[in-house]
């Protein structure tokens, strides 16, 4: 994991050039906050925003103030993981120009990760601890927007179970075991691995897959090798059994 020192000075660095991503898009086409953004929680402050990350179990230390936000420091597992902080006062700015700016974020050359909910945005510095600050304060995660190849539309499975059986007859899928807080997603091992090398999931929606498949992406610290298709999504630990499974399953490889 990279030193604190550093993810202070990326973190400063970065908070520079989001703040005035801001400016330079405040004269583009109104657009609206994702479909997969809950309406609340919202907050009135930033320090009411805080407060209830803290309640959530995810203390974060003030390291400076600025117009309409704040940028902290939390603590995840073991971590140091920095943050930014927005709340819109949504009585001056409209619904539009909140989904302006999220979307500006995630595009490049920004490509931010972001919690949002409500009337505002968290930029997590370290994309693997956004699901932990998204679940303080039930809101969702939005990975950068990095461009995925054509995905088919097919196959589709009904069940986890169904997905799995058809890994089992490419590369296997034993030792299955379902994720902990996740109704549609699992591990197995694989014929050549004596770990879960294999991350199965199934998506409600195209959106949902695209947002699942980008997140597990942007984080290089933990490289996978996915494979989907359809409602589905597999990550896989090596890379040659990926290859194998898309050609199997009739999948692409997202990389």
């Amino acid at each position: 994991m990279r030193k604190t020192t550093s993810v202070l000075t990326s973190w400063l660095l970065l908070t520079l050039t989001a703040c005035g991503a801001f400016t330079q898009n405040s004269g583009s086409p109104m657009t609206p906050i994702p479909d997969s953004v809950p309406s609340k929680p919202l907050f009135r402050s930033t320090d009411e925003l805080l407060t209830a990350l803290g309640e959530g179990g995810v203390d974060c230390e003030v390291l400076r103030r600025r117009e309409g936000g704040l940028d902290c420091m939390a603590e995840i597992d073991g971590v140091k993981v920095g943050s930014e902080i927005s709340v819109f006062d949504t009585e001056v700015v409209e619904e539009g120009e909140i989904g302006r700016s999220i979307t500006s974020r995630r595009k490049e050359p920004y490509s931010h990760t972001l919690v949002a909910a409500g009337n505002w945005y968290i930029r997590v510095l370290d994309p693997a601890y956004a699901p932990q600050v998204a679940e303080a304060l039930d809101a969702v995660v939005l990975p950068p927007l990095f461009p995925l190849p054509d995905i088919p539309k097919k196959p589709r499975y009904k069940d986890l179970d169904s997905l799995a059986d058809a890994l089992d007859a490419s590369v296997g899928c034993e030792r299955r075991e379902r994720e902990k807080g996740a109704a549609d997603a699992m591990t197995c091992v694989t014929e050549r691995s004596e770990e879960p090398c294999a991350y199965l999931e199934l998506h409600d929606t195209s959106a949902e897959r695209d947002d699942a498949l980008r997140l597990a992406i942007s984080v290089p610290e933990l490289p996978r090798f996915v494979v989907t298709a359809g409602n589905w999504s597999i990550q896989f630990c090596d890379r040659s059994l990926g290859r194998e499974a898309a050609d199997d399953l009739g999948g692409v490889v997202v990389s």
